[in-house]
């Protein structure tokens, strides 16, 4: 059985951090290999990461007492709350680790009174990468629908070099009443 748990001070420690940092950083690099430069940098730090648990914004999914997933969540204003960073272990998938992380991260955001969900999915601006292809589907599938995209250099111009092929960023929302 999957248990989703947000973030403690329990988790300040280098084994915790390092296995949050190493899964996130895993799962970005397989399904956005194609999108950075090899030599850019990993999708998150352990300071990050480290930052996330003492803010308590990040979910934790368990697994037969193993980490196999996270996301980090958010206030964006008192009508919308957002979620990112969701990975789940390549060698768990299939098992609903994904669903019950978003499903958490959905009802914190009732919880705290949020009317909406976002996420923010970045995509290759000139063809399609299969695990993106993927997400837009299973999001859909979830309630979510594209609100607007974005260039992703207007967001993080100072990114721009970073990038092996023009990406965008597309908001997604959900109504969460």
């Amino acid at each position: 059985m999957i248990s989703i748990r947000k973030s403690t001070e329990k988790d300040l420690h280098d084994k915790t951090i390092t296995r949050l940092t190493d899964l996130v950083n895993l799962v970005y690099g397989e399904s956005e290999a194609d999108l950075w430069k090899p030599e850019t940098s990993s999708r998150t730090t352990k300071a990050e990461m480290s930052g996330f648990i003492v803010q308590q914004k990040l979910l934790i999914a368990e697994f037969d007492g193993k980490i196999v997933g996270t996301c980090k969540i958010g206030e964006q204003d008192t009508e919308i709350c957002e979620f990112g960073m969701l990975a789940a272990d390549p060698l768990h998938r299939g098992i609903g680790i994904g669903r019950e992380l978003v499903s958490a991260a959905e009802g914190w955001g009732r919880k705290t009174g949020h009317q909406k969900m976002r996420l923010e999915l970045l995509t290759p601006r000139h063809w399609k990468n299969p695990s993106k292809e993927f997400l837009k589907i299973w999001y859909t599938r979830r309630g979510y629908n594209p609100s607007y995209t974005v260039p992703f250099e207007e967001e993080f111009g100072h990114r721009i070099n970073d990038f092996a092929t023009d990406c965008d960023f597309t908001v997604w929302l959900k109504d969460l009443s």
